[in-house]
């Protein structure tokens, strides 16, 4: 047992009490006391030499990895200099490489998919995905929804004669309230009452059958990937689109609506952040990168935009 073994436990104790969970850091402390024992079997400091010969002595090319066995060693410095116990903090992270942009349907290729969509067949194995899978990817798309938001929509969720739906726990545990289009309401409507006598008294708006309650983000991703087959695009895209464009797709396409209606852009963005469920606009602004993707001519209109401004590659 090294040095550091009661500490890493006694910080771990102290954590969960402050209710931090940090799953990600007790595989990692294990590992490190294990190397402490190995290369370092008398060492009672925490060296800037130890914490960096650790955290690099994984063979892992993942940059989040990396970052989070920083973020163990920061955990673990921090604890020790609280209990008055000198040691070294890592202060920086692995900068991760942006991720490529998805790819996107042009309006052709869109009204291809849905096209497709609306003649899925019926299959025992998906029950009743013949209702469910024209609307719910028109709802992701229309809304700008995460799929697994979609997917977890309830019948008391969703105001059918105001048009809004409450979208509770999404990522990060924010709730929201979005607004859904009058063509949209109509849909929903139409469904809701065929759908109602199809599986009466459901508890989900979208649940396929009684023993499945709602779909979750694979079903979805398999099943656009099977209509995506269908779509006969063949070479038409360098990379594969994926669900979550068509929620990029809603982002690009209501900055372009902004751009073209000469609304003010910077009132308009903090509305779309509460919108789509971001953290901040800041994180919303990454759509106008993808903006020139899908329509060139708007380069020049965005430049003065994105100009001086830190945009984030992750989407949450």
């Amino acid at each position: 047992m090294s040095y550091f073994s009661i500490h890493s436990e006694n910080m771990m104790k102290q954590l969960h009490t402050l209710g931090f969970k940090l799953k990600y850091a007790q595989p990692f402390l294990k590992e490190f006391n294990q190397y402490c024992e190995k290369f370092y079997p008398n060492e009672t400091l925490l060296t800037q030499k130890l914490v960096e010969d650790w955290i690099y002595s994984s063979q892992t090319k993942s940059k989040e990895q990396i970052n989070r066995r920083i973020l163990t060693m920061v955990h673990l410095g921090k604890y020790l200099k609280s209990i008055g116990i000198e040691a070294y903090v890592p202060n920086y992270r692995i900068k991760k490489t942006p991720a490529p942009p998805p790819t996107l349907f042009n309006d052709e290729q869109l009204t291809r998919f849905f096209e497709v969509a609306d003649c899925i067949p019926p299959d025992s194995k998906s029950p009743n995905r013949e209702y469910i899978i024209p609307i719910i990817f028109r709802l992701i798309y229309s809304c700008g929804l995460r799929s697994s938001e979609a997917c977890k929509i309830k019948v008391t969720d969703i105001d059918l004669i105001n048009g809004t739906i409450k979208i509770f726990n999404s990522k990060g545990i924010k709730d929201r309230i979005i607004y859904m289009s009058d063509s949209l309401i109509n849909l929903c409507k139409n469904f809701d009452n065929i759908y109602s006598q199809v599986l009466p008294g459901r508890e989900y708006f979208f649940q396929p059958s009684y023993i499945k309650k709602h779909y979750i983000n694979t079903d979805i991703c398999t099943i656009f990937d099977k209509i995506l087959d269908k779509c006969n695009f063949s070479n038409e895209f360098a990379k594969k689109p994926t669900t979550h464009g068509l929620r990029h797709l809603f982002a690009v396409k209501s900055m372009k609506k902004c751009l073209n209606m000469g609304y003010d852009f910077n009132n308009w963005i903090k509305y779309l952040s509460q919108y789509m469920g971001h953290s901040s606009s800041q994180e919303t602004m990454y759509y106008l990168h993808m903006i020139p993707q899908l329509l060139p001519e708007y380069s020049k209109k965005i430049s003065r935009f994105t100009e001086g401004i830190g945009v984030v590659h992750e989407e949450s």
